[in-house]
């Protein structure tokens, strides 16, 4: 019976410890440090409190206190009343975090205006080098999540020798797939792809495949417009890029030679 009961509070403490994770996370991403979300927890478990005693349950430096405290009242998730000459600390409602998103997403779209108006002038002063190929390295799923955008901004066909297929799409988010696959679909953006033994392709209605009689391998090469791009499956994900009209040229002529004689 001990035993039994040892583990339920065991199993309890492992999944309040995983809820405070996901919500420490959730706050992480809203752009909160870490001493602003433990002093917001504290605050909703005190209810009021000095600064001292939020100190005293934190750890944090009384100043480093005061200064997220500051940091949260100006988000519109604290307050604080006076008793006895001093400021008892409260946190504010917190279906206040909506109001704060709703801010954000304000400013966002504020600051995407204000972007979009100094664009031209940015782009005057940006002129890249024309005569040489340009090579960018991209790193992990952020990298190459920018590779694939830049596939629908530059809206050509893109062809590949030895797709990595969904081997390849296991190392990015599924949102940023499914918006992908959907623009693509949408501004009609087709490829074709070669593909070996053993790959898991990934089949939607924009691409076409043919099997190579080669052996797999963890590297594929892909052009689209005048961009070559090498992705290598290593840990992180890479992808080596050169836009050079040429070089594009090159691999395309092989891959439309390959193309009419593979069945």
């Amino acid at each position: 019976m001990l035993y039994i009961l040892s583990t339920i509070r065991k199993e309890f403490k492992q999944q309040n410890y995983i809820i405070s994770m996901i919500k420490t996370q959730l706050l992480r991403k809203l752009g909160f440090t870490n001493n602003e979300i433990e002093i917001y927890f504290i605050l909703l478990k005190l209810k009021e409190s000095l600064a001292s005693k939020i100190s005293e349950e934190t750890q944090i430096s009384r100043p480093h206190v005061y200064d997220s405290l500051n940091k949260l009242m100006n988000k519109g998730l604290a307050s604080y009343i006076i008793k006895n000459n001093k400021k008892h600390f409260r946190a504010t409602n917190p279906e206040k975090l909506l109001d704060y998103i709703k801010e954000k997403e304000a400013e966002l779209k504020q600051n995407e205006k204000s972007i979009r108006k100094i664009l031209p002038e940015l782009n005057s002063l940006y002129k890249p080098l024309k005569e040489k190929p340009i090579v960018e390295v991209y790193e992990g799923s952020e990298g190459i999540k920018t590779i694939l955008f830049d596939i629908i901004k530059v809206r050509k066909e893109m062809i590949s020798f030895n797709t990595l297929g969904k081997e390849f799409f296991e190392h990015i988010p599924e949102h940023v797939i499914k918006r992908y696959i959907n623009e693509r679909k949408n501004k009609k953006i087709k490829s074709r792809q070669f593909y070996t033994d053993g790959t898991k392709i990934f089949k939607h209605s924009m691409v076409k495949y043919k099997k190579l009689p080669t052996e797999s391998s963890q590297v594929t090469l892909s052009v689209y417009g005048d961009n070559v791009v090498m992705f290598v499956l290593s840990e992180p994900i890479l992808a080596i890029k050169i836009k050079d009209k040429n070089v594009a040229k090159l691999y395309k002529n092989q891959f439309e030679i390959m193309w009419k004689l593979i069945k």
